[in-house]
């Protein structure tokens, strides 16, 4: 019975699946121990660690800076496809998001920290379509159900590193490598160390891709798709088939809600981060909580709330619950954090705001992020056409480009018009915009045309 249980379990789960869950757990571990700071980093006086940009300053570079990082994979997705091969392009990736942390532990000015930002672009742009698209391979010749519990598990490993590099930081910066006056206060973060951190971590996980990948993944991935000369000009003269068209259209469609979601979630990293340095009360029982563990709280919450909402879709699965009514509750949910956030505001007065209002706006911002990112992964790899699937999947990732500079124009605009009109406005379109994707969860199901034995609407 025992061996029955582990030959089950490696046909559903075989080593190149944990290989990725490998892989995507550090990367994220960079990616989160970087970002999680560079709003702080940004803001910080020169004496005190930072670059000392204003608030406004801060929250549109650090837009810019995350809106390009989700726009290269379009680039990568396409070079992949064309050139390269997914595992290739991972390798590629690692490299230079490696330099790039390393470039920004040793920058001094805003020009080498430009130049450091700009090889973690790079490198992203070669990782994230493929890392992501390369599990949908794997799975190539599974139900859709065995793909949709795989991405919901490989989702956890992404919380997994984007819990650990927070919460990593927070103790890398504020007390491990913080030099503090007599009384306590700390007059120089411990950012650069997080960075060089961040590096090895990276080349780390590089190397042992580089070295497992043979054995593996062997030949998923490693070569480019091959097209046809028919193929070859599709992808610009748009000569989809009917039902691909209607494909894209729906996944066109349901991008502008993900815009949205995507809009609302990287508050996390900026205003909301601002919010909580100075206007949250972090005094826990004498201990001040590092800023970066709100951030963890999304990732560990992430980790425990996957595992609940796969068997939730797999029951919901029976009711032919759609994408759109998924996404949908995603928009809802996080409506409801926003309307956490503002409470926090209106009950915070002359003094600082009890943690427990942005305890619970995490919570449905994680839950949030649980109906909406791996939903939509699965959707894009699902719904794109094959032979273009890590170009599309970039497209995914294009959501995220549009929605982060949208999003760092939003957080800027907390220092004009106040965190009270920002977080309530978004609360707001939120509910309205979920009520709108509902109500048109008919239409959308029409266009999501069920091929192959595969009904990409009920993921």
């Amino acid at each position: 019975m025992l061996l029955d249980f582990i030959n089950n379990l490696k046909r559903k789960y075989p080593n190149s699946f944990w290989l990725m869950c490998f892989t995507i757990t550090w990367e994220r571990f960079s990616y989160h121990g970087i970002s999680t700071l560079l709003v702080l980093y940004f803001t910080a006086s020169i004496v005190k660690g930072g670059i000392g940009l204003s608030p406004k300053e801060a929250t549109s570079l650090y837009g810019l800076y995350v809106g390009i990082l989700h726009l290269t994979p379009l680039i990568g997705g396409w070079l992949s496809d064309r050139y390269l091969g997914q595992q290739r392009s991972i390798i590629l990736g690692g490299i230079f998001i490696s330099l790039g942390n390393f470039f920004l532990f040793t920058s001094s000015n805003i020009y080498q920290l430009y130049f450091s930002l700009l090889f973690i672009i790079i490198g992203n742009g070669f990782f994230k379509a493929n890392g992501t698209n390369l599990v949908g391979n794997i799975y190539s010749d599974k139900s859709t159900l065995e793909r949709e519990i795989a991405y919901s598990l490989f989702y956890m490993f992404i919380n997994l590193g984007s819990f650990l590099a927070p919460f990593t930081a927070g103790l890398v910066a504020d007390k491990f490598f913080a030099i503090k006056s007599i009384s306590g206060e700390i007059t120089h973060y411990g950012y650069k160390p997080m960075f060089f951190i961040c590096s090895i971590i990276g080349i780390t996980w590089t190397i042992t891709f580089l070295c497992l990948a043979p054995k593996y993944l062997k030949d998923t991935g490693k070569s480019p798709y091959h097209l046809y000369k028919a193929e070859q000009k599709s992808i610009f003269s748009f000569d989809f088939s009917d039902n691909e068209k209607k494909r894209i259209k729906a996944m066109g469609i349901i991008s502008i809600f993900v815009i949205l979601f995507w809009t609302s979630f990287y508050q996390s990293f900026s205003s909301i981060t601002l919010y909580a340095r100075d206007y949250v009360d972090r005094n826990l029982l004498g201990f001040i909580i590092p800023v970066p563990w709100f951030a963890a709280l999304n990732a560990i919450l992430g980790i425990l709330f996957a595992p609940i909402l796969a068997l939730v879709w797999n029951q919901l699965r029976k009711r032919n619950v759609t994408i759109p009514v998924k996404i949908s509750l995603g928009i809802f949910s996080m409506g409801t954090a926003f309307a956490f956030m503002t409470i926090s505001v209106l009950t915070s007065g002359d003094v600082k705001a009890n943690m427990i209002f942005i305890v619970f706006a995490y919570v449905f911002n994680t839950i949030s992020e649980l109906c909406i990112a791996p939903i939509g992964i699965a959707m894009f790899n699902c719904l794109s056409p094959k032979r273009y699937s890590t170009f599309f999947m970039g497209l995914w990732y294009m959501t995220m480009f549009i929605a982060s500079i949208i999003s760092g124009k939003v957080a800027g605009f907390t220092q004009d018009m106040g965190f009270l009109t920002i977080f309530f406005s978004l609360s707001v379109i939120l509910f309205i915009m979920g009520s709108v994707l509902y109500l048109s969860r008919k239409t959308l199901d029409n266009l999501m045309v069920v091929e192959d034995d595969c009904d990409c609407r009920i993921i």
